[in-house]
């Protein structure tokens, strides 16, 4: 194998691996290809190694409930039919979102929103990045 090939597919690799906002482009995560109706428990089929011809959930959803599945990838999610809005500040020294957001904690601020109930903090930037400097 040559250099350049190898390059190419690191290349690939580092591609795939980052989310579609680094890129400065729309990430939208895929749709189920099957109706989630009575299959809600993805990782029956989707654990690592359960089902050769199913795709395996990925290792960057480690700490993501089952629950969590339907958010990014039904085909009526949220994130697959509008653009979640950026976070119009810097993280430093805000790395705890409902500090501020939190249903009228700051009237200043937007609050969470309603659909958002049973999200935690970790899951914020699922969804939502800052804005590029």
């Amino acid at each position: 194998m040559t250099y350049r090939r190898l390059g190419g597919i690191a290349g690939v690799l580092l591609f795939m691996g980052l989310p579609g906002t680094a890129l400065g482009q729309a990430a939208k995560p895929p749709v189920m290809t099957h109706d989630g109706a009575g299959k809600e428990k993805c990782l029956t089929c989707h654990a690592v190694g359960v089902m050769e011809a199913v795709k395996d959930v990925p290792a960057t959803h480690k700490d993501r409930g089952e629950d969590a599945c339907g958010w990014c990838h039904a085909k009526d999610a949220a994130v697959q039919t509008k653009t979640p809005p950026a976070i119009a500040h810097t993280l430093q020294g805000r790395a705890m979102c409902l500090m501020c957001h939190k249903v009228g904690v700051m009237p200043a601020v937007p609050d969470v929103p309603a659909d958002h109930t049973g999200r935690t903090e970790k899951q914020c930037q699922m969804c939502h990045q800052p804005k590029p400097a």
